[in-house]
């Protein structure tokens, strides 16, 4: 009977009346993909779901601190660079998934030429590559577009030697062209760029995707059902698809937000 009643009062701190979803993203893109997701898990589960249609980042991040009822919302530590919100033990839910950042190119399976040419997101702080530039001892020139479909029309229409981009972006590529990703792993044909420039300053730079989590009377039960969103059948599909690597439990949240509070800091301009 204990066992009963402290699972009664995990299920109703987490869920409490109303919890409230900030969609921070727009249609199309991986915020706003994972916010619908997340609502279609939590109203199937039965779960009363209020959607806040926020718009952009700056819109969100003043929903989220304004907001006094338990709320949820996506968030990544590479948004950062245009609107800080600073994650902590009180706001953080869980981690949503890691995503390697990587490196292709149509005309080289490395940085062979002299001059390399590389377009990136304008959001991506020009560090990478100047970093990159020291590292194999070459002039690496960046150019920033202002979004990711830009920059991936750039790249199919052969306007570019290189480009750095989300993994989440490789599947509109020309299939084999991306030739390392950052981590410790390889991905497909992707090997790990730490094998060839052990001494890269960004050799491990991935992009953690997140949950925000306030005002819940229970931060354990909320980041529990969470975890039970990402690992349904829809979701997980998605992120296996992605070639993300997701969390297996909540036994390990302080090392979940210590690797976000490290990419929020890689991600800073």
């Amino acid at each position: 009977m204990k066992y009963l009643i402290v699972l009664l009062f995990l299920s109703f701190g987490a869920t409490a009346d109303t919890i409230n979803l900030i969609v921070s993203g727009k249609a199309g893109g991986t915020f706003h993909t994972r916010s619908m997701m997340m609502y279609d898990y939590l109203t199937h589960q039965g779960h009363d779901v209020e959607l806040i249609n926020a718009g952009d980042h700056a819109k969100s991040k003043h929903a989220l601190i304004n907001s006094d009822t338990p709320t949820i919302m996506p968030w990544m530590d590479s948004a950062n660079v245009k609107t800080l919100i600073e994650a902590n033990p009180d706001t953080f839910g869980i981690l949503d998934y890691v995503s390697p950042i990587a490196f292709c190119s149509t005309k080289y399976k490395y940085f062979q030429p002299d001059e390399i040419v590389i377009g990136y997101s304008a959001s991506w702080p020009n560090k990478i590559f100047k970093s990159l530039a020291y590292t194999i001892d070459k002039t690496v020139r960046s150019i920033p577009f202002k979004n990711s479909g830009q920059l991936v029309l750039a790249f199919q229409t052969n306007d570019l030697d290189y480009i750095a981009v989300s993994l989440s972006k490789v599947k509109k590529l020309p299939t084999g062209s991306c030739f390392a990703v950052t981590g410790h792993l390889p991905i497909d044909d992707m090997q790990p760029l730490k094998n060839a420039l052990p001494d890269y300053d960004y050799r491990f730079i991935s992009q953690h995707a997140f949950w925000f989590a306030v005002n819940f009377d229970n931060q354990t039960a909320i980041r529990q059902l969470l975890l039970d969103a990402i690992h349904s059948d829809e979701y997980s599909a998605w992120v296996d698809k992605s070639k993300f690597i997701a969390p297996v439990s909540i036994d390990n949240i302080d090392d979940q937000l210590a690797s976000v509070l490290i990419g929020v800091d890689n991600w800073s301009k």
